[in-house]
């Protein structure tokens, strides 16, 4: 079941050498690379004299400790943002993690 590449990222500061920070997404040590992902839903909307596109998936992983809301997943070629975490029966074996598409940032 677990068929979709992932990739957990987390925004990082680094140094850009002259005296200021560059945020970039750095790749988590450690977290899954697998997954089980289907959609939820979809939708578009009118905001700011264009349509903008969202969907909402499941990622389904195996557990793995330190994963953050504010981190992000990327599968299918798209940056997904994290919007909830459920570790499944308290057991440490599975998260599943709810992540909205289109709007990652």
């Amino acid at each position: 079941m677990l068929r979709t590449v992932v990739q957990f990222q987390r925004k990082t500061r680094t140094s850009d050498g002259a005296g200021g920070f560059t945020e970039t997404w750095a790749n988590l040590a450690g977290a899954p690379t697998r997954a089980m992902a289907r959609a939820k839903s979809g939708a578009e909307r009118y905001m700011s004299e264009r349509v903008e596109a969202t969907a909402q998936f499941m990622v389904v992983v195996r557990y793995f400790d330190g994963l953050k809301e504010s981190d992000r997943v990327v599968f299918a070629g798209k940056a997904h943002n994290i919007r909830f975490i459920n570790n499944i029966d308290f057991d440490n074996r599975w998260l599943e993690i709810d992540v909205s598409g289109g709007v990652a940032s």
